[in-house]
């Protein structure tokens, strides 16, 4: 692949940039050159223009198949070259693209299908057959067609249709390959698409909350709200001048907001290039950061905890940003990785409803603070108030976070009794978005984490902070893992139960236990101790990698 000579220039972002993710997109191609590498996938490398052309295929494709704009489109894929062309295929159209996590079941499949009408499902070939009876077409992509012509590919080919030969087809999709040829071969003959009339205020996605505790809800997102997610990444924390060529680790799925506005959209926004992974494989992962030189990497806490053990030995010179999200990160991870690195790791934080990405950790901090998850972005403006409340904290303390600025949604998709439960009037006459997360502020306007307020038990009458019980009992030798729910008590009240896995999978149980009381005893006060521990093999986990207390709270 080549790339321009000026490997280094300043963004300018125009009203005309900003006025959908197509357009962004257009002028990402145009930054790097229509031969500069934007996608790379098992070894196969796309061009921009190979990107591009393939976009305005699929959507001339999608057009022949009645898609309008307005239209919702289900796209239920997992990160494959196909799953980056559909969005801005759609989004082409003033259509809107209803991302669905892959591994969703029937049942939420269909919730999300039928919530927005959608008129079509593209699907992969594992997932097809789920897809069936839901009233919206199916268009089915055949997960190896992206797969290099060369030995390697053959042999991913092979595994593949070897590990999925039992699965069943559907008779109802249409194959992703015909819609594409049948696109491609009108802009042929001469055909166009239509005019483009997509506005910044138009909706660009439906993304959806966890929904552990009932229905899933739609967080609507605007072109405008993506955009100024990706913007403000690329112009406050890449200095407004990406090198032409970075790569971006694109591991983070399409469906997460954080995973579409800046590991797929900042990098195609910005002309360089994302490295494109369906699924988190620790190997996988680690290897090919270090064959790729993977300048930007963005991921969760798990996903770095696994990986260090297979980069902590390697020349790693070549990482400008490691930046993490979406669950607490310890104190002694960023210093695992700030020693390996010529860069700092950079603790953030972000929600759906926020389109991924608020704050964010300043570079150059003398020392991590715990629980920081960094100060806002640019045009973002923060609050603390009374949790629960709209009521202020004038002074420094502790409150719920209070967010405004471009990037919120415009709320939840046809709920607007759970809109108003987060979007909230103020006194200052302003609409603030309640994360329902418990911070504070330090002194550099860092903000601290606590608990989300929903977590926040009483016990007798005091405040106590899962999370904080979380940060100090997983530093217990004895403990792997560890997880602090409520559980009802005396009169009312509430007490701490512990649940934590073993970090000696063939240690006494009990001596274990007695060795957790231990050190909670030593470390904690007697509210935050746990009145219960218990030991489980293994923490459950939600479908976006983050331990489900809810269902632990359900545990006896």
């Amino acid at each position: 692949m080549v790339y321009r000579d000026d490997s280094i220039t300043t963004f300018e972002y125009s009203e005309e940039t900003l006025r959908s993710l197509y357009s962004m997109f257009c002028y990402g191609y145009r930054h790097g050159g229509p031969q500069a590498e934007a996608l790379w996938y098992f070894d196969t490398r796309i061009s921009y223009q190979e990107l591009m052309d393939s976009v305005h295929a699929f959507a001339a494709g999608l057009v022949q198949e009645g898609v309008k704009k307005g239209d919702y489109v289900t796209i239920f894929l997992p990160n494959i070259p196909q799953c980056v062309i559909a969005v801005y295929a759609v989004n082409r159209l003033g259509a809107v693209c209803n991302l669905v996590h892959p591994l969703s079941t029937r049942q939420e499949l269909e919730y999300c299908v039928k919530l927005t009408d959608s008129r079509l499902i593209l699907a992969f070939d594992q997932n097809a057959k789920l897809c069936e009876g839901l009233g919206a077409k199916i268009i089915c992509c055949d997960t190896t067609t992206y797969f290099p012509k060369s030995p390697k590919g053959f042999v991913l080919r092979y595994g593949y249709k070897f590990l999925n030969r039992k699965i069943a087809k559907s008779a109802e999709a249409k194959a992703w390959t015909a819609v594409f040829a049948a696109g491609k071969q009108y802009l042929k003959k001469g055909g166009s698409l239509p005019e483009d009339t997509m506005t910044a205020e138009d909706t660009a996605a439906v993304m959806y909350t966890g929904g552990t505790t009932g229905d899933p809800k739609g967080v609507v997102l605007s072109n405008a709200a993506v955009n100024a997610s990706t913007s403000e990444m690329i112009l406050e924390k890449l200095d407004n001048a990406p090198h032409i060529g970075y790569a971006f680790l694109s591991v983070l799925p399409v469906f997460h907001a954080f995973g579409l506005s800046i590991v797929i959209h900042a990098p195609l926004s910005g002309g360089m290039r994302c490295i494109l992974m369906p699924n988190f494989d620790t190997k996988k992962c680690a290897k090919t950061i270090l064959q790729e030189k993977i300048e930007i990497i963005a991921g969760v806490p798990a996903m770095f905890e696994r990986m260090y053990p297979l980069l902590k030995d390697a020349d790693l010179s070549f990482i400008k940003h490691m930046v993490s999200g979406g669950d607490k990160v310890s104190p002694e991870m960023v210093a695992r990785y700030n020693a390996i690195m010529n860069t700092q790791f950079l603790p953030g934080y972000g929600l759906t409803e926020a389109c991924g990405a608020c704050l964010l950790t300043k570079l150059g901090y003398d020392e991590f603070p715990e629980g920081c998850v960094g100060r806002p972005l640019r045009k973002n403006t923060l609050c603390l108030v009374e949790p629960g409340t709209t009521k202020v904290v004038t002074e420094a303390g502790e409150g719920e976070l209070c967010i405004r600025g471009p990037m919120l949604m415009d709320g939840y998709y046809k709920n607007p009794e759970a809109t108003a439960d987060v979007m909230r009037l103020h006194d200052d006459g302003l609409v603030w978005l309640h994360t329902g997360d418990v911070v504070t502020l330090d002194e550099e306007q860092n903000v601290i984490f606590k608990s989300r307020y929903k977590r926040m038990l009483k016990v007798n009458g005091y405040n106590v902070y899962p999370t904080i019980i979380e940060n100090v009992m997983e530093k217990c030798p004895a403990i792997a893992e560890v997880c602090a729910v409520g559980m009802p008590w005396k009169n009312g009240d509430t007490r701490v139960k512990l649940f934590v896995t073993l970090a000696d999978k063939n240690a006494d149980e009990a001596a274990a236990v007695a060795e957790i009381k231990e050190y909670a005893l030593a470390q904690m006060n007697r509210w935050h101790q746990p009145k219960v521990i218990r030991v489980i093999e293994k923490l459950p986990m939600t479908k976006m990698n983050k331990v489900d207390y809810k269902l632990l709270e359900k545990l006896e």
